[in-house]
């Protein structure tokens, strides 16, 4: 999942009102854990970079550091998982340079990778593989067990 997030998944994001505070914030790097952060959640570590202008003052360049936790969830029509409702887990400059006012107005910006990353798939079978296409025509149910993605064929 860690290989098809940052391959497949592209994440650039503006987010803002120019002039007043604006952020243009593009996902780097992508690692993916399961079942770590609670029984039945995928957590999802981001490294990001962010252009961030406030009251038109000079731009900052941030190294953010963010984790997100997710229920995944497969879509059993079109072999796709999909991580849903996504919560922002830990938000941190990686530079340790960024005001904390300003860190709580970047917060809720800074969801929106989140809601980028949930409505892009996480994974999806690959139908002109043998295995995932009979995987994906079995039409599984998809669990978390021992910090592993489970995929059941029957219920």
């Amino acid at each position: 999942m860690t290989d098809y997030l940052s391959n497949e998944v592209h994440v650039e994001k503006s987010v803002g009102i120019p002039g007043v505070l604006y952020a243009q914030v593009n996902v780097e790097d992508v690692n993916v854990t399961i079942g770590r952060v609670d029984a039945n959640r995928i957590a999802v570590y981001a490294n990001t970079t962010a252009d961030v202008e406030i009251m038109n003052q000079l731009t900052q360049n941030l190294a953010l550091s963010l984790e997100f936790s997710a229920i995944p969830e497969y879509d059993k029509k079109t072999g796709e998982i999909y991580l849903k409702a996504l919560r922002l887990e830990k938000f941190e400059d990686q530079n340790g340079e960024l005001p904390q006012d300003i860190a709580a107005l970047l917060k809720p910006a800074v969801s929106i990778i989140g809601y980028a990353l949930s409505n892009e798939p996480a994974y999806k079978l690959d139908s002109n593989k043998l295995k995932e296409s009979l995987i994906k025509s079995s039409e599984p149910n998809l669990v978390i067990k021992n910090n592993k993605l489970v995929i059941e064929l029957f219920d």
